[in-house]
């Protein structure tokens, strides 16, 4: 252990302040830049989901399933302005598309699925047109606007699905960009304390003979 007590040279204490001087420096530019793009990602993010002006209902008018889903009773009566919101709204559009495709008679139907159905109804349509069965047009007219209707509810509904969980994706992406920057400013710190270190102290270390 004795090299421990050995001073390094001064051309090897000055490459040691010079590596902690630009680590240091280093550390605070990357953290600053990541903190900076972060928080510009982050800002984009929920300014463009104030501006949707969204509302969550209150707790009061919330069914028992809606209450079931995570997040929503915590932002009951709050504006969706956040990543985390987001994601809790979009389980809830979820909920109304399954339940609109219950009600509507079709269990369990997506826009995709929805097409053929659809299809199906409008070749109904025609042969009860051909036959001049007026109430079998009726009926396959009806139920083709219900399947047409119910496919634009679920185009809309996935498409602001998609939208909000985007945002949500880009709020955590912003978010860890924001931490790595603290971490690298932290880091920086330690770098240059460990230069002013260097600097007032010098360091015991080996150098060869």
């Amino acid at each position: 252990m004795n090299y421990l007590n050995k001073r390094l040279s001064a051309a090897m204490w000055s490459r040691v302040l010079l590596l902690w001087i630009i680590l240091g420096i280093g550390g605070l530019v990357a953290g600053g830049g990541a903190l900076l793009f972060g928080r510009f990602i982050q800002d984009n993010i929920r300014n463009e989901l104030v501006a949707q002006q969204i509302n969550f209902s209150a707790a009061d008018q919330l069914s028992d399933e809606e209450r079931a889903l995570p997040g929503l009773v915590e932002n009951a009566g709050q504006a969706l302005t956040t990543g985390n919101q987001a994601q809790a709204y979009s389980a809830l559009i979820g909920l109304h598309m399954r339940e609109s495709a219950d009600e509507a008679g079709y269990p369990g139907a997506v826009y995709a699925t929805l097409g053929g159905i659809q299809r199906g109804l409008r070749a109904e349509v025609a042969t009860a047109t051909q036959a001049g069965d007026q109430a079998l047009i009726d009926d396959a007219q009806a139920r083709l606007a219900t399947v047409s209707n119910l496919r634009t509810t679920m185009l809309t509904g996935s498409t602001l699905r998609g939208t909000l969980l985007s945002a949500y994706g880009w709020d955590n992406v912003a978010t860890g960009v924001i931490s790595g920057g603290v971490f690298l400013a932290i880091l920086g710190v330690v770098f240059l304390v460990l230069f002013i270190y260097e600097l007032r102290l010098g360091h015991l270390s080996y150098t060869e003979a």
